[in-house]
């Protein structure tokens, strides 16, 4: 992946002004079961050998790996003093998360579609470069990272990059304020601020803060009752919807789990299959990778002389939710490697290939 915005580096480490609910009101029942690989058919030596290489430092950065497998816990370790209990700072894996807040927010008509455009949100502000493509953004267009404004985190030199952001008054005007350089819907750019607006118009629609509405329609009914948002430091000291978000590896499995089960959860459809199809298909071609949902990589891992596919929530310092639907496999990492394209991408990629499919009997 793409060197990532000094913000976003920033929010990886420092969350201090972060929220916790304390609180939580959850009807979950589900608990994991954790089985032992060869009870669902996979070689455990790939695990030790895997598990090795992490600890002699030939893999690093890794501070924990839970795999999944039929719903079922087969490998679970934490390094550098983590523990299944530690909150883990996700960076960008909460794009997904905003994903599905998004997703919420439609089924609950507070947004009335993909096809809504962003300006409807923002007419409090005086917007600059307001030409008729910057009108034609849409919902869908944020979604997909194809604003077409001059908003691009994988290059420093781009006018919208969020390394921008601790040095102007107002983190959405800022964004609003880009000149268009394509077409809405034309070419893919990886635009944290648009994740960011998204969050915004989420608390606008709903009257919510965004911890409180994740809270009451994702979080707590599948069971996560310990999460964090990075909170801006600046007033009005809003959640960041583009990254930040502190979660423990098992609730990422839990995310991956309800997506790998069409967004249901012991019963209760909480997103709509719909909405996960569309969100985990191919909707733009990327530089790199295999293309992009909403907010979600699509993924294919090299599996058996063949490729299985995939699809990822990814975050700088080698984060990961990946779901291998075929395979029933939720795969979560967490790591430290803020700022290594290594990490993140080739290393990611090894472990997922040379250890966890070619563990799969």
């Amino acid at each position: 992946m793409k060197k990532i915005s000094i913000l976003i580096l920033h929010s990886l480490i420092l969350c201090t002004s972060c929220n916790n609910n304390q609180t939580p009101v959850t009807s979950d029942k589900f608990e994991w079961e954790v089985v032992r690989p060869e009870e669902v058919n996979l070689d455990e030596k790939y695990f030790h050998e895997l598990l090795a290489r992490i600890k002699d430092s030939t893999i690093h950065s890794v501070d924990g790996i839970v795999a999944v497998k039929n719903g079922k816990i087969v490998l679970e370790e934490y390094f550098n003093r983590f523990s299944k209990d530690s909150l883990h700072n996700i960076a960008s894996v909460g794009k997904s998360i905003t994903s599905a807040l998004t997703g919420i927010a439609i089924d609950k008509r507070l947004i009335p579609g993909l096809q809504t455009r962003l300006i409807n949100y923002f007419n409090d502000y005086d917007i600059e470069n307001f030409t008729h493509q910057k009108k034609q953004i849409a919902i869908q267009h944020l979604l997909t990272m194809s604003s077409g404004l001059a908003c691009d985190d994988w290059d420093e030199n781009s006018p919208g990059n969020t390394m921008h952001f601790p040095n102007v008054p107002d983190d959405f005007a800022f964004t609003l304020n880009l000149p268009m350089i394509h077409k809405p819907g034309d070419r893919f750019a990886y635009c944290s601020g648009g994740a960011n607006l998204l969050g915004e118009i989420i608390r606008r629609t709903s009257g919510q803060s965004l911890q409180a509405f994740a809270d009451e329609n994702l979080f707590n009914k599948i069971g996560i009752t310990k999460n964090q948002w990075f909170v801006v430091p600046k007033p009005p000291h809003y959640e960041f919807a583009g990254g930040g978000n502190s979660l423990t590896p098992r609730d990422m499995a839990r995310l991956g789990l309800l997506y790998l089960n069409q967004g249901k959860w012991d019963g209760d459809q909480v997103l709509s299959q719909e909405w996960v199809k569309a969100s985990t298909t191919k909707q733009i071609a990327t530089p790199e990778g295999d293309g992009y949902g909403y907010f979600w990589w699509l993924r294919e891992f090299n599996f058996k002389d063949n490729k299985v596919t995939a699809f990822e929530a990814s975050g700088n310092g080698g984060n990961k939710i990946t779901v291998i639907p075929t395979l029933e496999m939720v795969i979560v990492l967490t790591g430290s490697g803020y700022g290594s394209e290594y990490v993140e991408g080739e290393q990611a990629r090894a472990i997922m290939e040379n250890y966890i499919l070619a563990s799969i009997i």
